[in-house]
C-alpha cells in the first residue's frame, strides 16, 4: 500500500521504460494520495482487448470513486503479450484468467468476483517493453506489452439544479 520504495527506484526504471509508460509512472498526481489523479481508488469498469492482424492492444477503463475523482482513467496498452487477471474468493483462495501465461476461465455462479479499488500499481521494464501490475482490493491484473497511453476522461456533465 506505500508506494514509496517503488519512487525510490523510479528514476532508475524511467529510461528502461517505453516513453508512454514512462510519462504514466512518473505523473506527478500519479501516486499522490490526496490528487484527483491519482490511481488509488479507481475501479475497473471494463476491458476491451483486440487483435487487429496480429497486434494485440487492450484497452482499460477504469472509473472515478466519486468521492475523489473528477473523471476516469482510460489506458490503451499496444503489442501486448501477456495478460491475466486474478480474484481472491472469501476463503483465501484464487481464481483468475488470462492471455500467455496460462490458466483457466473464472466461472461467475451467483455471486461475480470483483476486484474491488484500485490499491497500487507498478509499471516494470519488460524485455517486451514493460509490464504493468495493478493491486486492487480483492485481486490484481497485470499487462505485458509494448507501450502504453493513458489518459484521464474528462469528468461528465452534471445538470444544474
Amino acid at each position: 500500500m506505500d508506494p514509496q520504495e517503488y519512487l525510490r527506484v523510479l528514476p532508475e526504471l524511467l529510461p528502461v521504460l517505453p516513453a508512454g509508460a514512462a510519462e504514466f509512472a512518473s505523473d506527478p498526481d500519479h501516486y499522490d494520495f490526496g490528487s484527483s489523479r491519482c490511481v488509488k481508488d479507481l475501479t475497473l469498469d471494463r476491458v476491451d482487448l483486440v487483435d487487429d492482424h496480429g497486434c494485440v492492444s487492450l484497452d482499460l477503463s477504469l472509473g472515478p470513486n466519486e468521492w475523489k475523482h473528477e473523471g476516469g482513467l482510460r489506458i490503451r496498452y499496444s503489442g501486448v503479450r501477456d495478460f491475466w487477471v486474478r480474484t481472491d474468493d472469501d476463503a483465501g483462495g484464487a481464481g483468475g484468467f488470462g492471455l500467455g501465461g496460462g490458466g483457466g476461465f473464472v466461472e461467475c455462479g451467483d455471486e461475480v468476483p470483483r476486484l474491488g479499488d484500485l490499491q497500487l500499481d507498478e509499471l516494470l521494464p519488460h524485455p517486451h517493453g514493460f509490464s504493468h501490475e495493478i493491486a486492487f482490493t480483492e485481486g490484481a491484473l497485470l499487462v505485458v506489452g509494448a507501450d502504453l497511453v493513458a489518459r484521464w476522461e474528462r469528468p461528465a456533465s452534471r445538470p444544474e439544479i
